[in-house]
């Protein structure tokens, strides 16, 4: 689990991910809210930098097994949290270990 703070995405996941595993987020799966669209076009900000340092509408994230995901996912539903699949896990490719396409 990881709480999605200061350090934004690409910062806070990783801190939970075994060292040699890395991390494919597929940026079209999140959702900005408003604020942050706002803020990235008046600040000028990249991108990467939106991604780097706020979590961009992502609070919290938990990593499960392939295997666990329906179980959760039906608990998350059950109590009404909003939930989605936002990535995967992958082999570590070089030093950048979280990658958003």
């Amino acid at each position: 689990m990881a709480h999605i703070t200061g350090g934004g995405l690409t910062e806070n996941i990783i801190r939970v991910i075994p060292d040699g595993l890395g991390l494919d987020i597929e940026a079209s799966t999140i959702v900005l809210p408003p604020v942050f669209d706002w803020l990235q076009r008046e600040g000028a900000v990249p991108h990467e930098e939106m991604w780097r340092t706020f979590n961009c509408g992502v609070g919290f994230v938990l990593v499960l097994a392939p295997g666990d995901v329906a179980a959760v996912s039906a608990d998350l539903q059950r109590l009404g949290l909003a939930h989605r699949a936002i990535g995967q896990v992958v082999a570590a490719g070089g030093d950048q270990r979280v990658r958003i396409a």
